[in-house]
């Protein structure tokens, strides 16, 4: 049910089944949603994808995978220790048989097909089960600030965050430093200005975002990686807490640089300027 908003949904959960059915990753093909035949999912979002969805998939994935080594046995006649599963093939005593070749062989004329089947629930987190997991990030940085015109610059900045397992690094790096970008449109941009009740910035024309101007000179990511969530392979969510630590850590390398503490957000020139020409006064 997870739909691919450009969080990585489809990549991971190739890379579940792959891993769990033991074929390359290139065999994997996934199907696109629709209501007719995709099975019933609460909502989709980048946090929850891999850590619930995933799950149900790597849960299906055993099941189908429990399944080939029944039909190997079989095939074999031997036990199922005996049977190894790689690169689509099972293995036994010296001998191979390709995955469509035993479920051909089972099914014979009349075809079929094997079909794993995995749920997961809120039954299935660590105590406390609500919420299922929840994210953690941190995030570290260094400024420089113009006195004279208030103008803040980031120099670096490092966002570090919790991900139980990556699965796929480098989108989770992508995640992080993603969410901290945003992180940095709420702490020197965004913000709506109204007029007789009416937004008069309601367009990205007016409405200032972040661009590539806004990255900072340096900018590092950490995955903390300690496979205790509830995930597959020990994953969490991902994705959100990168954004929260990103306005309090230039806050307050602000006031550490100036003495001035600027406690509403946006960060803009002028309201910084305004707070260290207070602190100047006292």
């Amino acid at each position: 049910g997870t739909v691919e908003l450009g969080q990585g949904a489809k990549t991971i959960m190739s890379q579940i089944v792959a891993e769990e059915l033991r074929v390359p990753l290139e065999r994997v093909a996934i199907r696109p949603i629709d209501t007719a035949f995709t099975p019933f999912d609460r909502s989709t979002g980048s946090s929850r994808s891999t850590t619930v969805m995933g799950k149900a998939v790597e849960l299906a994935g055993s099941d189908a995978r429990r399944q080939i080594v029944e039909l190997a046995t079989e095939h074999f006649e031997c036990p199922e220790e005996a049977v190894t599963l790689k690169d689509g093939e099972a293995i036994a005593g010296g001998k191979k048989i390709t995955y469509g070749e035993l479920i051909h062989k089972h099914f014979a004329m009349q075809g079929g097909e094997l079909v794993g089947t995995g749920y997961a629930h809120s039954g299935m987190a660590p105590t406390p089960a609500n919420p299922l997991f929840w994210e953690i990030g941190i995030g570290a940085v260094e400024v420089s600030v113009d006195r004279e015109t208030g103008k803040v610059h980031v120099e670096k900045y490092v966002t570090a965050a919790d991900a139980g397992k990556a699965i796929h690094p480098l989108q989770c790096e992508g995640q992080d430093e993603g969410s901290a970008m945003m992180g940095f449109g709420h702490t020197f941009y965004e913000t709506y200005h109204y007029d007789g009740g009416q937004i008069i910035n309601s367009t990205l024309v007016d409405y200032k975002v972040p661009t590539f101007d806004d990255v900072p000179d340096e900018f590092e990511s950490i995955l903390i990686e300690d496979g205790n969530g509830p995930g597959p392979y020990g994953a969490k969510g991902l994705g959100e807490g990168g954004i929260i630590p990103v306005a309090p850590a230039v806050a307050n390398a602000v006031f550490w640089s100036t003495g001035a503490r600027v406690k509403s957000l946006p960060l803009t020139p002028e309201k910084v300027w305004r707070a260290i020409k207070e602190t100047q006064k006292e």
